[in-house]
């Protein structure tokens, strides 16, 4: 119970449907001491644990409270400021998903010999005869990318009521059995970044980067910048210098603190490497050609693919040149729709 509609509509639903159903809220990140209204956009705060109690109260259904926080900052905080600082683009809420949500949360649900269900929009189904995530019904919505990490354990015990509805209507049911989350805002922006500058995050808990040089890809100079931890690949606005044509970051080099600039064509990548593979589905079941997405709101580009088992990686080769390959971020694999598994995309 994330104190947000969907994972209140979830429990609804799985209680009409005659299950016993017990409300669990995290409690991850530190809560930021500002107004309500300044946190809308963010989830995991003291008041989304307020608003998961009273939908819990209004169902009648039991409520437990666990604090994750320590686990959230050295699994979760704590590397996504190391990568900032390393030239990386961390995805925090992939290990939030994995290690976290789906860690203690499954954890708790077998000490209370239940099984798992979250408002996450995705399906559980069969694929070849093993149990997986699909995208769901509402493509606006589609989670899977975030939950290729999942254990196929967690896989076995988990349940998607939101799969095949659609945003609108898990509104209108909240609306109509009078839950005080029915028009809250969606969670937008990572919990501990609530304004979006990750960059003042990672100062405020590692201290200031170092400056260095803004390069184009053609070896010209162009000016100087505060820190790597303000550029991600693929990024065009913020840089902050003028070259007189549209240039995007290309590269960012943390051994020498420094940033190359481009055209969008210099972002074209043929082939990448991700590390620390999970599958979901055994490997052996994956096709030849799968679909591979590289962030969470890009489509997935057709690719042939190869495993170095020894290094738990793989290797992709795209059938056409993708763009913004970010090191950090993650490369999951479908078929179709089917979700098969994933990795962190390593550097160049």
């Amino acid at each position: 119970m994330s104190g947000g509609v969907d994972s209140a509509v979830a429990a609804h639903l799985l209680k009409e449907q005659g299950y016993e159903v017990i409300g669990v809220s995290l409690r991850l990140a530190p809560d930021d001491e500002k107004s309500l209204a300044s946190r809308q956009g963010r989830c995991c705060s003291v008041d989304d644990m307020t608003d998961a109690r009273q939908v819990c109260e209004l169902l009648e259904i039991p409520f437990y409270a666990v604090d994750a926080r320590d686990t959230f900052k050295a699994v979760v905080f704590d590397p996504f400021v190391k990568a900032y600082r390393e030239g990386r683009t961390p995805i925090p809420c992939l290990a939030c998903n994995h290690e976290v949500k789906f860690g203690t949360l499954f954890r708790t649900a077998q000490s209370l010999g239940a099984r798992l269900a979250t408002g996450h929009y995705a399906r559980a189904v069969d694929y070849k005869g093993q149990k997986t995530i699909a995208r769901p019904k509402d493509d606006n919505r589609d989670q899977t990318y975030y939950l290729y990490g999942t254990a196929r354990e967690v896989v076995q015990s988990l349940e998607f009521p939101l799969g095949d509805m659609e945003k609108p209507d898990v509104r209108d049911i909240a609306r109509q059995i009078g839950m005080c989350v029915s028009n809250k805002p969606d969670s937008q922006e990572i919990c501990f970044v609530p304004d979006g500058d990750h960059a003042k995050v990672v100062e405020k808990a590692a201290g200031p980067m170092p400056g260095g040089a803004l390069v184009h890809i053609n070896g010209k100079p162009i000016g100087t910048h505060k820190g790597i931890h303000h550029f991600t690949i693929g990024q065009r606005r913020g840089i902050g210098v003028g070259t007189g044509e549209r240039v995007y970051v290309v590269d960012v080099d943390a051994a020498s603190n420094r940033v190359t600039l481009g055209p969008k064509e210099a972002l074209a990548r043929s082939e990448l490497r991700a590390e620390n593979m999970n599958a979901i589905v055994d490997h052996r079941l994956w096709p030849e050609i799968v679909a591979v997405q590289i962030r969470a709101r890009t489509k997935p580009a057709l690719a042939r693919w190869s495993l170095d088992e020894a290094a738990n990686a793989a290797h992709v080769n795209f059938l056409e040149p993708v763009h913004s390959v970010a090191a950090g971020q993650a490369a999951v694999f479908y078929d179709g729709d089917v979700l098969l598994g994933g990795g962190i995309i390593c550097p160049q």
